[in-house]
């Protein structure tokens, strides 16, 4: 009696010990799935900090000069002696080109002319005077130089001064038997007329190296909604132009404005209710310390839960797993935000039907430029406790390929940034007249942030950006009008001159 009692109670006890292994088995596969998110993040709105260096080559002025000013630029009549016995008419020309170049201080403007001197009237008669003196052919070469300045408009401002004048071949009229060197005189019609010159120069590069249609178009840009997704919802990002300040240096290849514009970003779900862009500030000078080539950016890009879900199920729907002498099929993955980060739910068929969820939380290494799920694990619930958890090492390849697939499909975003800045900069403007290019992309940080539709990427970044200006346009050719035509009656050129610096008399530009 006392022995059937005694091997009773063992196998009760062992009855027991089974059903408490049972219950532990069943409560620790049978764990509930994470609870998805009911609201999406709040994003906050980053500012960011665009230095954009626009650059005019010194190459892009001068071929503009060399359009604008051409052929014949100047026409005078002078008179070689007080006693008005010998009368030239002189030409100067362009035929060689104007260069531009700088020493990092100063611009300069190395302009070549050609001048032609004809004797029209002489004290033998016009008719003797145009048959035994040939014309008279030289070359000088101006020097010009200039600071660099904006005006408030965003137009380039210079004060061109001449620092040299050379020549090339001596003026020489040959008056048989004389020879006269009219050198001197040749000086002073240029020296008279370089006001018209430097004004020529300084009116011409005004007007036309404007940078004020490249500066908007990038502002403007920059606040046009770029599209960050467009399904299930469509998602826009929106810079704010908020200030823009600039300084101008010279190179010893172009002029540059270095420009420092600030924004705050923030995302749309309806353009509509988009307030007006900003208008471009005037120009403000920036001390050029405070000025750097390298831009800080911080935006948002996101990956909808419907493209994930869409991209994984392309890859893992009827792929089979074989671990530990079973074989599974995967039906179907799910993944979506929750109280855990990022969760994944995974439907299992064949020798385990059940359903396999893993969390974890996303993050960015910096490091190595790749995407990490954090305590990335799974609970199960296989719908069998019997079998052992230690039997289902086999979740571990699914777990490993789904975490694999996942930072393939972040790190594609992430890839694509360059691309992306690009577009936030300036849209098409990389055509005939301006060039635009992004370098030197570093992701300082990437916040990665799981909602209820989306995960959303905060990305700090730096990035080298210049803008380059390829052409202006040199439209009409113009001429000066020499005012020594006005001259006092009876008065030699030296005189018009003094003339001139008495009354301040301008020379006048023609277009």
């Amino acid at each position: 009696m006392k022995k059937a009692l005694f091997i009773t109670g063992i196998v009760l006890a062992l009855l027991a010990a089974l059903g408490f292994w049972l219950h532990q088995s069943y409560t620790i596969l049978k764990t509930r799935p994470p609870v998805p998110l009911t609201s999406d993040v709040e994003l906050e709105r980053p500012s960011s900090l665009f230095n954009l260096p626009i650059s005019i080559e010194h190459a892009v002025l001068s071929d503009y000069l060399n359009g604008k000013i051409r052929g014949n630029f100047l026409n005078a009549d002078l008179w070689l002696q007080a006693s008005r016995k010998e009368r030239i008419s002189l030409v100067l020309t362009r035929d060689e080109p104007i260069t531009i170049s700088s020493d990092g201080r100063k611009l300069f403007c190395t302009f070549p002319v050609s001048a032609e001197a004809r004797l029209t009237d002489s004290r033998f008669g016009k008719t003797l005077a145009k048959l035994l003196v040939k014309p008279v052919r030289a070359k000088a070469v101006f020097t010009f130089s200039t600071p660099i300045s904006l005006d408030r408009n965003w137009r380039l401002r210079t004060r061109f001064r001449i620092v040299d004048v050379r020549w090339e071949e001596e003026p020489v009229v040959k008056i048989v038997p004389f020879r006269k060197n009219i050198r001197a005189d040749l000086d002073s019609l240029l020296t008279d007329n370089s006001r018209g010159l430097t004004a020529l120069l300084d009116t011409e590069i005004h007007k036309a190296a404007s940078l004020y249609p490249t500066v908007r178009g990038v502002w403007k840009d920059l606040q046009k909604p770029i599209v960050l997704a467009r399904k299930p919802l469509p998602v826009w990002l929106h810079f704010r132009c908020n200030d823009i300040t600039g300084n101008v240096a010279l190179n010893r290849k172009a002029i540059v404005c270095n420009t420092r514009i600030r924004t705050s970003m923030r995302v749309l779900t309806d353009t509509t209710a988009m307030r007006p862009s900003t208008r471009l500030p005037k120009f403000r000078q920036t001390p050029g310390d405070s000025i750097s080539t390298i831009s800080d950016l911080n935006f948002y890009a996101l990956i909808p839960f419907a493209s994930i879900n869409q991209h994984l199920n392309e890859f893992f729907m009827n792929r089979s797993f074989s671990r530990s002498g079973y074989d599974i099929v995967v039906r179907s993955v799910n993944a979506y935000g929750s109280s855990r980060g990022l969760s994944v739910a995974i439907m299992t068929d064949r020798d385990l039907k059940g359903h396999v969820i893993m969390s974890g939380q996303p993050r960015y290494d910096v490091a190595t430029h790749t995407i990490g799920i954090d305590h990335f694990d799974y609970s199960i619930d296989t719908g069998n406790p019997i079998i052992s958890t230690g039997e289902l090492l086999m979740h571990d390849a699914i777990r490993d390929s789904i975490s694999t697939r996942l930072d393939v499909q972040i790190g594609s975003l992430v890839d694509r940034l360059p691309e992306i800045i690009t577009t936030a900069v300036s849209r098409a403007k990389a055509g005939k007249t301006i060039a635009l290019t992004v370098d030197s992309l570093a992701i300082r940080k990437c916040d990665i942030r799981v909602g209820r539709d989306n995960v959303w990427l905060l990305v700090s970044a730096t990035a080298k950006n210049s803008l380059r200006i390829k052409r202006i346009k040199s439209g009409k050719v113009i001429k000066i009008r020499n005012r020594a035509e006005e001259k006092p009656p009876n008065t030699t050129l030296r005189q018009v001159r003094n003339h001139r610096s008495e009354t301040g008399s301008p020379v006048a530009v023609r277009q």
